[in-house]
C-alpha cells in the first residue's frame, strides 16, 4: 500500500516537474503523462531482471523507429503501409524477445514500441516526409520524459520493494535420488 501511494505521488510530482523543467529550458517536452507513466511501469513492474526489461524497452523503441523509417521510405501512405509496418514491427519485437531467451520479456519490448508510437504517431501522420527531422526530435524528447519517470520509479522501487518479492519462499535445493532420469 505504501509503495503504491508513494509511487503514484512521486510520479505525479515528477510529471509536473517535467513540464516546468521543459518550459524553463525550452526543451519542448511532450505531455509527460505518456513518458513518465511508461517509465514508471517499466521500473515498478514485478518479475524479470531490471536490466533486461530496460534493454527490451529500448530495443522496442528502436524497432518502432525502424518501422516508421521503413514506412516513410518504402511503403505507400495509407492503410496498406500502416498494416505492413505494424506486422513488421511487432514481428521483429517478438523475434527480439524470443532470441533473448527470457532475458527481455516480450511485454517490455512491446511497451517500448507502444511508448514511442504513442509519442510519435500523430507527429508522423502530420508530415511523413519530415521523418528524419521529426523522429530524432521526438525520440530525444520522449526519452527525457521516460527517463524522469523511470528514475523516479526506480528510486521508489529501491526503498519500497514489491511486496510479493519479500514474501516469495526460498527456492528448494534438495535433490532426490533418481531425479536425473
Amino acid at each position: 500500500m505504501k509503495r503504491t501511494v508513494l509511487g503514484g505521488l512521486a510520479l505525479a510530482i515528477a510529471a509536473a516537474l517535467a513540464v516546468y523543467l521543459g518550459d524553463a529550458l525550452s526543451l519542448g517536452l511532450p505531455n509527460p503523462l505518456l513518458g513518465v507513466a511508461v517509465g514508471g511501469v517499466l521500473a515498478l513492474a514485478p518479475g524479470g531482471h531490471k536490466l533486461g526489461r530496460l534493454a527490451g524497452f529500448l530495443i522496442g523503441v528502436l524497432l518502432a523507429l525502424v518501422g516508421y523509417a521503413v514506412n516513410a521510405g518504402f511503403l505507400p501512405i495509407g492503410s496498406n503501409g500502416v498494416a505492413i509496418t505494424a506486422v513488421l514491427t511487432l514481428g521483429l519485437a517478438t523475434a527480439a524477445a524470443a532470441l533473448s531467451f527470457g532475458r527481455m520479456p516480450l511485454w517490455s519490448v512491446l511497451l517500448g514500441v507502444a511508448g514511442f508510437a504513442g509519442a510519435y504517431d500523430f507527429i508522423y501522420e502530420d508530415n511523413p516526409p519530415e521523418f528524419l527531422t521529426t523522429s530524432v526530435e521526438t525520440l530525444g524528447r520522449f526519452l527525457v520524459v521516460f527517463g524522469i519517470g523511470y528514475l523516479t520509479a526506480a528510486v521508489i522501487d529501491l526503498f519500497f520493494p514489491e511486496e510479493s518479492e519479500k514474501a516469495e519462499p526460498a527456492p528448494q535445493t534438495q535433490e532426490t535420488v533418481g531425479s536425473e532420469i
